[in-house]
C-alpha cells in the first residue's frame, strides 16, 4: 500500500505549495474575497510562525548536535539495539515515542527522528521507510498528553474564552478518563498494526546507500574535530583568539550558569516542559558535551540540513493560517462540518473539523486560535459537554497531524527521507487511531 500512496504523495513542500492554492481559491469562490485581497491575507499571516519556526529549528539542531558526540551516539546505540528482529523493532519505537511524545512532544519528535535513523543502521533486514513512519505514528499517538495545547490553554486563568467556559482543570480533558483511554488504546493499536504489517526479509526496504553514507561521514566529522582539537593543543603557538576558541573555560563557565537556572526551573515548578526550556536545556547540553566553543559550532553547523525543511516551509502554513482567519474560510468549514450535528453527535463531528482543518493549520496554537470560540458557541448551542468538545477537538488535530507533513518536517530532514516514503503507513495508523478516539470522546465518560 505504501508504493501506491507514494505515486500520489509529492515532497512536503510541494503539499504546501498545494494547500496555499487551495486555500487561496476556496477563498475566492466560497468566502467571496477578492483575489487580492486573499493574497494580502496570505502575505499578513507569512512571518507569524516566526517565533514557532526558531523554537524548532533551534530544537532539531541542539538535539542532532546532542545525538553526535560520543556519549549520545552510546546511548543511541545502546537503545537501538533492545529490539532483535524488524517487527520488534517497529513495535518498540512506537510504543516508545508514543509515551515520550505523551510527557512532552517536543521529546517525541527528537527521540523519534534519532532513534530511528540508529535503528535503521542496526537491525538487519529492517524496512527504513516503516521504521521511520513508526516514529511519526508514535509521536501523533501520544501528543494529546500532559501538554497538548488546548487543554493547557483552557486550564489557565486569562485565557481568550475565559469570559464564555471559565477554566476548565486537566482533570476533565488530558487526565479524563476518556483522554487517559484513547491514549492506551491507541498506542496499543498502532504498536500491533506496526507489528502486523512489518515487511519481512527481501520485501524490506533497508535504508540506502547515500543515506548510510551521509550518517558515516557526520560520524566521521565529529571524529575528525575531536582529533584535530587534541593534535591542537599538542602543537601549541596559538593566537589569543584562536585559543579562545579552543578553551574550555568558556563551556565550563556557562555551563554552569544555565545548569543552575535548569535547576532553579524544575525545583520551583516542577515537571513544568515548556518549548523554551526543552530547547534551552538541549542547546546547553550540546554546548557542555562538545566541549569546547570552536567544537560546537562545527557540530551546530553540520546540523543546518536537518533544519531547512523548517526554515522554507513553515512561513507557507503560517500564509494559510492568514487566509483561513482573515477570508472567514475558518468559520465556513466550521459550519459544514458541523451543521448537522446533535448533541450526542457533536464530538464526532468536532473532531473530523479539527483533522480536516489541521491540513491546512497545523499547529495547535493556530487552529485553536481561529476555532476555539466556534467551538464552544456551537457547544453551547447544542447543551454539549465543552470538555467533551475540547477534547474532540484536540484529538481530532493531533491524529489529523498522521496525515498532515508539517510536524514530520524535522523528522524526515534528520533521517532522509522524503513524505511519500512514509505516507502509505501513516494512512492506515491514522484510520485506525480516528475510529478509536472517536469512539472514546463521543461514548466514554469524562
Amino acid at each position: 500500500m505504501n508504493s501506491q500512496v507514494a505515486f500520489f504523495v509529492p515532497h512536503s513542500f510541494l503539499f504546501v505549495i498545494l494547500l496555499t492554492f487551495a486555500a487561496y481559491m476556496l477563498g475566492i469562490l466560497k468566502a467571496y474575497q477578492g483575489p487580492f485581497d486573499m493574497i494580502k491575507f496570505w502575505v499578513n499571516g507569512f512571518w507569524n510562525l516566526l517565533s514557532f519556526s526558531m523554537q524548532m529549528v533551534i530544537m532539531v539542531a541542539a538535539a542532532f548536535s546532542v545525538a553526535s558526540v560520543p556519549i549520545g551516539q552510546k546511548v543511541l546505540r545502546a537503545l537501538a539495539v533492545i529490539p532483535k528482529t524488524p517487527r520488534g523493532g517497529m513495535m518498540f519505537l512506537t510504543a516508545t515515542i508514543a509515551l515520550l511524545s505523551w510527557l512532552h512532544w517536543g521529546i517525541g519528535i527528537v527521540a523519534g527522528a534519532f532513534l530511528a535513523r540508529e535503528m535503521g543502521r542496526r537491525i538487519q533486514q529492517i524496512d527504513y521507510p516503516m521504521l521511520v513512519a513508526c516514529a511519526y505514528v508514535g509521536l501523533c499517538a501520544g501528543t494529546f498528553g500532559l501538554f497538548a495545547h488546548e487543554p493547557l490553554a483552557v486550564s489557565k486563568a486569562g485565557h481568550f474564552l475565559e469570559k464564555a467556559i471559565g477554566t476548565i482543570p486537566l482533570s476533565q480533558t488530558s487526565f479524563s478518563t476518556m483522554a487517559l483511554v484513547g491514549f492506551c488504546l491507541g498506542t496499543v493499536a498502532v504498536t500491533a498494526l506496526m507489528g502486523i504489517i512489518c515487511p519481512e526479509g527481501k520485501e524490506a526496504t533497508p535504508p540506502n546507500l547515500e543515506i548510510l553514507r551521509g550518517f558515516e561521514e557526520e560520524e566521521r566529522a565529529e571524529e575528525a574535530s575531536l582529533v584535530a582539537e587534541r593534535e591542537m593543543r599538542q602543537k601549541g603557538g596559538m593566537s589569543f583568539s584562536v585559543w579562545l576558541e579552543h578553551s574550555r573555560w568558556p563551556v565550563w563557565l556557562i555551563s554552569i550558569m544555565g545548569f543552575s537556572y535548569i535547576l532553579y526551573w524544575f525545583y520551583g515548578r516542577g515537571f513544568d516542559l515548556n518549548l523554551n526550556i526543552l530547547n534551552f536545556v538541549l542547546l546547553l547540553l550540546a554546548f557542555s558535551l562538545h566541549d569546547t566553543p570552536r567544537r560546537f559550532l562545527q557540530s551546530m553547523e553540520r546540523s543546518a540540513r536537518a533544519v531547512y525543511g523548517i526554515i522554507v516551509q513553515f512561513p507557507f502554513y503560517a500564509g494559510i493560517q492568514g487566509m483561513l482567519a482573515s477570508s472567514g474560510l475558518a468559520a465556513i468549514f466550521f459550519k459544514w462540518i458541523t451543521s448537522a450535528s446533535t448533541e450526542a453527535a457533536y464530538p464526532l463531528w468536532v473532531f473530523i473539523d479539527a483533522a480536516f482543518v489541521n491540513l491546512f493549520v497545523p499547529t495547535s496554537g493556530g487552529i485553536w486560535e481561529i476555532q476555539g470560540s466556534l467551538v464552544v458557541k456551537a457547544a453551547q448551542e447544542l447543551n454539549a459537554s465543552i470538555p467533551r468538545a475540547i477534547n474532540g477537538f484536540t484529538a481530532g488535530e493531533v491524529i489529523g497531524n498522521i496525515i498532515q507533513p508539517f510536524w514530520a518536517i524535522p523528522l524526515l530532514g534528520i533521517t532522509g527521507l522524503s513524505l511519500r516514503d512514509i505516507m502509505g503507513y501513516c494512512f492506515v495508523a491514522f484510520f485506525v487511531l480516528s475510529l478509536i478516539w472517536i469512539l472514546c470522546v463521543t461514548f466514554l465518560p469524562i
